[in-house]
This record gives C-alpha cells, sequence and structure tokens, in this order.
C-alpha cells in the first residue's frame, strides 16, 4: 500500500496552489489516485499558505488538511520552521526546499532524504519571471522528484502539457523542471546530516 501526504508551503505569489494541482495531475498519469487541496486566509502576495496533496494507490477518501505530511515541498525556507517547530519525520519522507544550501535550523528535521536547489536562480535562468516576480512553483517539483523518487519526469512533463499548453512560459517550464531535477543535491539522513 503506497500512501504519500505532501505538504506544501509557500507565500501568496509563488505559485504552491498551482504546483499542488501540477503534482496531483503528474500523480494520475503515474497511475495513482490524486487529491490538491489549498488552504489560505486572506488572498495577499506574501501571506503564507499551505497546500494538502495526497497520492494513494487507491482512490482517495480524506479530503481535510494533512496535519503530519510524509513528504514536505517548501517554497520559502522560513515556513517550515515556523509551520513544523519539530521533526515530523523521524527517518522517513522527504524535505525538498527552494535553497542554495541547507539552513542550520534545518538540523532538527530528520527525513530519510531532503533535496535543496536554487529554483530562484532557475526560474530567472529561464526567463520565468511575471510582473517582476520569479514563478519558482513548477520549477520545484523536478527538484521534488529527484529529491522523492515518488514520480516519474515524463509524467510532470505530461501534466504540464496538459495544463500550460496554451501558456507562453511552457517551453521554460518544462526546461526549468529539467534543469531543477539535474541540480537538486540530495542528501541522505543517518541521525545527522551527511553531505
Amino acid at each position: 500500500m503506497k500512501e504519500y501526504d505532501i505538504t506544501i508551503l509557500s507565500r501568496g505569489g509563488q505559485g504552491g496552489v498551482t504546483l499542488g494541482k501540477v503534482l496531483a495531475y503528474t500523480a494520475t498519469y503515474d497511475g495513482f489516485y490524486a487529491t490538491a487541496i489549498p488552504k489560505y486566509g486572506a488572498e495577499r502576495r506574501g501571506a503564507p499558505i499551505s497546500t494538502s496533496v495526497r497520492i494513494y494507490d487507491r482512490p482517495v477518501k480524506r479530503h481535510a488538511q494533512i496535519e503530519v505530511p510524509t513528504d514536505v515541498i517548501t517554497l520559502d525556507v522560513s515556513l517550515m520552521t515556523r509551520m513544523f517547530p519539530q521533526d515530523i519525520f523521524q527517518g522517513t519522507g522527504s524535505l525538498t526546499i527552494n535553497a542554495d544550501s541547507i539552513p542550520i535550523d534545518y538540523e532538527i528535521y530528520q527525513p530519510e532524504k531532503l533535496g535543496y536547489s536554487n529554483i530562484q536562480k532557475i526560474t530567472q535562468e529561464f526567463g520565468l519571471v511575471k510582473s517582476g516576480s520569479s514563478m519558482i512553483g513548477i520549477p520545484t517539483l523536478g527538484a521534488f522528484i529527484a529529491t522523492s523518487g515518488i514520480l516519474s519526469m515524463n509524467s510532470l512533463h505530461k501534466a504540464i502539457d496538459k495544463l500550460f499548453s496554451q501558456s507562453e512560459y511552457l517551453d521554460a517550464n518544462h526546461k526549468a523542471v529539467d534543469r531543477s531535477f539535474e541540480q537538486t543535491e540530495v542528501v541522505k539522513y543517518e541521525g545527522k546530516i551527511i553531505q
């Protein structure tokens, strides 16, 4: 039985809600059942947002927010310690972060795997900038797949084609997810950070 309860932590305008939707579509292309449920207060740029994505090998019957995720994706590293002040992994699952190194305050977390990649830099390289903001949501999925190993890049590309076929950023999103997949550094934990 496969169950992945994934929490996406982001701020308004970063693309976390869209990331959750694309992640759910990707899972269905890989033969899973999936749901994506965002939770946010007043809709404004910069406000914290949590999105829950369930990926199961059978129909998903739970549609509430995930309280204890198996995997976490965070687009803003400051949100992890705020939302989860204690270790939720205990040697299992994965943590994917948008950063060029592992923050020192992340030493409290002990996932099986931690992946980090500077998604901001990748989005700027491929021109994924709108109204002065980098669109880091979709490119982060390449880093998540590299870290977790749960889904396939082929299915991710299919999901991007389905949801963004008319977007001027379609090609850039494909290139950015490939780059983030390739450039993600994955660290395996054995009681402490091993690099």
